[in-house]
């Protein structure tokens, strides 16, 4: 599934069959590239954050989690990045380890499944997910 497809997905509670956010953003890390966090908007509580493992569900049509209470605020620098957006992939510049500039990314796709990251695009290159080695406010580091 591709994040453009996957943006703007709802998140509901499966406890109590309501809407309880909207996905925004993906924060991927590497090593192996994953989706750590789902960054959110439109939410009723104080957090905007859900840790991947807390999805229960990533569907077609929504997200679903088994209580309000896993959305949260940041927890550590990171995470405050990432709510930030300084760790939004899309976007960022692409560049291998030997500083090679592969384009920007357009996509990412993912298995919504397990997370994984399988492929990085660009409007020229598709990168394959384990390239990944490094991630921050500049660029995406790919291996060579």
């Amino acid at each position: 599934m591709l994040f453009s497809q996957a943006r703007k997905r709802e998140v509901v509670n499966t406890a109590t069959a309501t809407r309880v956010a909207r996905v925004d953003g993906f924060v991927v890390l590497p090593g192996p590239a994953r989706v750590a966090l789902l960054r959110l908007g439109k939410v009723r509580g104080a957090g905007t954050l859900l840790a991947w493992e807390d999805v229960r569900g990533f569907g077609p049509d929504a997200v679903t989690v088994a209580t309000d209470a896993v959305i949260r605020p940041p927890r550590d620098g990171l995470e405050q990045r990432a709510e930030d957006n300084d760790l939004e992939i899309l976007g960022k510049r692409v560049l291998t380890e030997r500083g090679m500039e592969l384009g920007s990314i357009t996509d990412v796709d993912f298995d919504p499944e397990t997370g994984a990251v399988t492929t990085l695009l660009t409007k020229t290159e598709v990168i394959a997910g384990q390239r990944m080695i490094g991630l921050g406010g500049y660029a995406v580091v790919v291996s060579a």
